[in-house]
């Protein structure tokens, strides 16, 4: 496999795998608000989790067509941000809120730095993953307008949720 290939495969395995971490997360937030009635916040996380399958249907292709290996740490991801989603949702709206802040600004910058490396390189990829980047950038900012930084201990809990997706970027990038 060639530099080139290399990066292809890594990109596209660890955005793989982030946006199937977002699906979970957001999957488990609905059902926890689904449950205690907060339809208002299941309608908006609903809509975000429609552009995020958007995402996750464009690198399960990508995933086939390049033969590239997801991350063999698929089941661990889906089972932690399945627990993230449950517990942000279960600490109360702008808790979940916080959480979508964090990781997205997480992300926006990580495809960021993904697209200045896909320079002249693969101009397709580069174009998709700037669309989701604006919508990653997007969720940031209706987390936000929905009161995520109005959480109890926000600064913290920001700094724990960028610190995982943080870590779990750089995982995936690798195994």
């Amino acid at each position: 496999m060639n530099a080139k290939e290399k990066l292809l495969a890594r990109i596209i395995r660890v955005n793989q795998a982030g946006e199937l971490g977002a699906q979970k997360i957001y999957t488990a937030q609905k059902k926890v608000f689904e449950f205690l009635g907060k339809y208002d916040d299941v309608k908006e996380i609903s809509r975000m989790a429609e552009e995020e399958q958007e995402h996750l249907d464009y690198f399960n292709t990508k995933i086939k067509t390049h033969n590239v290996r997801p991350t063999i740490l698929g089941p661990m991801w889906e089972i932690g941000a399945t627990a993230i989603g449950f517990s942000t949702a279960i600490m109360g709206s702008k808790a979940a809120y916080t959480c979508t802040e964090a990781v997205e600004e997480v992300i926006v910058e990580h495809y960021q730095d993904q697209i200045d490396l896909l320079e002249g390189i693969d101009p397709e990829l580069q174009s998709k993953i700037k669309k989701f980047q604006q919508d990653e950038e997007g969720h940031k900012q209706t987390a936000i307008e929905h009161g995520s930084q109005q959480v109890f201990a926000y600064k913290i809990l920001r700094q724990i949720l960028r610190k995982t997706t943080q870590a779990a970027v750089f995982v995936a990038e690798k195994i």
